[in-house]
């Protein structure tokens, strides 16, 4: 019986490079679309000027134990595994 094919190591990636720099704070990204989502995702909330506002909705706030949420899927996840429902 033969294995599967061979198959060539994948080309080794320079992840040490940066490509932008966030002039608000001075995080540096990979890409400048990483750049892009953070400024929106951070920055909008806080009024920069040229950051489009973004709607921000409440956290979700689990009831038992009062920890707050910012993403559905968080609390959810939260809930099936410490609360068990």
């Amino acid at each position: 019986m033969r294995g599967p094919p061979f198959r060539a190591p994948m080309p080794y990636i320079e992840y040490d490079e940066v490509e932008a720099v966030c002039s608000d704070c001075g995080m540096t990204f990979r890409s400048g679309d990483a750049l892009d989502s953070h400024r929106v995702k951070v920055h909008a909330a806080a009024g920069g000027d040229d950051a489009p506002a973004a709607p921000r909705r409440p956290p979700l706030r689990c009831d038992p134990c009062q920890k707050l949420f910012n993403s559905p899927a968080a609390f959810r996840d939260h809930n099936r595994i410490v609360h068990r429902r």
